[in-house]
């Protein structure tokens, strides 16, 4: 171990050392050769490269090119219209009715009277069918006896959309009592006698609708 770390000989000690280098470093150089070459070789369990599944093979002549040429399917519009594309509805695919619930009312018995508006087409449209756009009017002859819009004359416009065959409808109960526009006070009861009920939506009218009172 001594002559190891304490080099003797003719030469001086730096000499011998600088010989220990040089072998040592030859030494480290073969074996990392060694390494190197092993290292270098294919591994039989190294899984091959890789493509890029952003690429997009080109078509073979037997294969179609449909699959990468056809365009992306857009969604199909909806059956069924949006608000915003629904018309107004025609006069001539509105019914409107006068209803009531019975054709004769005994004494004190209040007529239950309702306005029935009718989608007739074939497609949905927007009415009006807000109170101001809706009326019930009472008549005993020819003689205006009692309105709905006397007391209750509505307010603004209530647009809606009406499917085809939907029926909108308006009761009140009537208080066998006549009334004036404006809506004034102490006003007289019906008398005993044959009416008749005429709705009215809009500018439409319907048939008179006839009932009697006891």
């Amino acid at each position: 171990m001594g002559t190891v770390l304490h080099p003797v000989g003719p030469l001086p000690p730096g000499a011998y050392w600088f010989r220990r280098g040089v072998l040592l470093a030859v030494v480290v150089a073969v074996v990392a050769g060694g390494w190197f070459l092993l290292g270098s070789g294919a591994s039989p369990s190294a899984a091959p490269p890789q493509v890029s599944s952003s690429s997009t093979p080109s078509p073979s002549p037997s294969t179609t090119s449909s699959a990468t040429t056809s365009p992306t399917p857009t969604p199909s519009a909806s059956h069924t219209a949006s608000p915003a594309a629904v018309t107004l509805c025609p006069d001539s695919v509105i019914r409107v009715e006068a209803l009531t619930d019975s054709t004769s009312y005994a004494a004190g018995v209040k007529p239950k009277l309702t306005v029935s508006v009718t989608n007739t087409g074939k497609v949905a449209c927007k009415r009006d069918i807000g109170q101001a756009a809706m009326s019930l009017v009472v008549s005993l002859g020819t003689t205006r006896v009692w309105s709905s819009d006397d007391c209750a004359p509505g307010g603004q416009a209530a647009v809606d959309v009406l499917k085809p065959g939907q029926v909108f409808s308006s009761t009140v109960d009537w208080s066998r009592t006549s009334s004036k526009p404006g809506c004034p006070s102490g006003q007289p009861a019906a008398v005993a006698g044959s009416y008749t009920l005429v709705a009215r939506n809009l500018t439409l009218k319907s048939v008179p609708a006839p009932f009697v009172l006891h």
